[in-house]
């Protein structure tokens, strides 16, 4: 029976598309709707052109041209088992991501056990992501992390923005992460922004050292002006 199936926003950069038509493309997608979910189903024709196309009379005539396409691209498989042909989807399980496939009826292709996989370009654009360093947060291998680095204070705030301040000296230019952190942290311990003055008013004690900072944009300037 027909299935949902989804497409990733990155199918249209699959390289072997490039070597098909833009007919064969939509018909590569179509076969999804009726292939098993281990990207199998019977090669018949008449029946495809019922499924798939039953508004276009031509279509009967241009499916074997298609999946030639197909086949020569390496994006299917057809095979024969028992005089009946069967068609099979390559890289399936990289088009497809199905949390409880049913178990296929139809006989395995003979090259799918030997199928290499290929990486999709999800996959190659996150090993992409991978080898790119993320933005540098507050903490080098020098620096030395204070107290529960998941708790949130007002002395663990200052003790980071010290940090900041140390690697400014040495010319390095806090990231958008040390701005996203302290202005989290800053608002939410009320060193600065509208919590700020409810907190004064309960600590009248005025925060000591890098703490006199009011906000992001201050590390930022004073980073500023030590590269200068």
């Amino acid at each position: 029976m027909p299935r949902i199936r989804t497409i990733d926003p990155h199918f249209p950069q699959t390289a072997s598309l490039s070597r098909v038509s833009r007919e064969a493309r939509l018909f590569f997608i179509l076969l999804w709707t009726v292939a098993d979910d281990a990207g199998r189903l019977r090669l018949d024709p008449e029946r495809l052109k019922e499924r798939l196309y039953p508004l276009d009379d031509d279509a009967l005539l241009l499916l074997p041209v298609w999946i030639g396409e197909l086949e020569s691209a390496h994006c299917i498989e057809v095979y024969r088992v028992d005089d009946v042909e069967y068609l099979r989807v390559r890289k399936w399980r990289q088009l497809q991501v199905i949390q409880r496939p049913t178990r296929s009826r139809l006989p395995r292709a003979p090259q799918e056990s030997q199928e290499i996989p290929e990486e999709s370009p999800r996959m190659q654009m996150r090993r992409a992501s991978e080898a790119i360093p993320p933005e540098d947060g507050i903490h080098d291998e020098e620096d030395v992390e204070v107290g529960d680095p998941t708790a949130i204070t007002r002395e663990r705030v200052l003790a980071d923005l010290d940090i900041v301040l140390r690697k400014a000296r040495r010319k390095k230019t806090p990231t958008s992460v040390d701005a996203r952190y302290f202005d989290f942290a800053g608002r939410n311990t009320g060193l600065w922004g509208v919590r700020a003055a409810a907190v004064r008013a309960k600590d009248s004690r005025e925060p000591k050292g890098p703490g006199r900072l009011r906000g992001p944009a201050e590390i930022a300037g004073l980073a500023k002006r030590s590269g200068e």
